[in-house]
């Protein structure tokens, strides 16, 4: 049994790896780490100013013999940690905060110690709105 990985972008899609698997009680199994990059940005205060994300969805074929099937898109989430200071270096700490993200969702969280860790957002740009910090409304972007 051979799994074939797909990445899909606006100018096309590739193949970037091929994987064998296993099947066991008529399933198919594989285990895939997919390599992403640590990605840095700098929130902004306008939105126009954060870099647009590129559209990307992943997708595997199963294959087997002369049988092929084709998964549905796959989209990744990741976890986004937040480090914010004052102008004068200090962190934030006890700031309560609301971000929206890319797809409308909304989460609430607090600054500690200047730390922010959010789990599972979705790519895109996101909103964060800060209570008692000027400018009280930062842009950023998942990548």
């Amino acid at each position: 049994m051979k799994f074939e990985v797909y990445r899909k972008k606006a100018q096309g899609e590739e193949k970037i790896e091929e994987l064998n698997g296993a099947t066991r009680g008529g399933k198919a199994y594989v285990f895939w780490n997919p390599d992403f990059e640590e990605y840095v940005v700098t929130l902004k205060e306008n939105a126009s100013d954060v870099k647009p994300v590129e559209d990307v969805k992943y997708y595997f074929k199963a294959k087997l013999d002369d049988k092929e099937v084709k998964s549905t898109d796959i989209d990744f989430t990741c976890d986004l940690d937040i480090f914010l200071e004052d102008a004068d270096g200090n962190p934030l700490d006890g700031l309560e905060c609301k971000m929206t993200l890319s797809d409308g969702s909304i989460r609430q969280g607090k600054f500690v110690k200047g730390f922010l860790e959010l789990k599972e957002v979705p790519r895109g740009k996101f909103k964060i709105e800060i209570d008692g910090y000027s400018p009280s409304t930062l842009h950023g972007a998942v990548a």
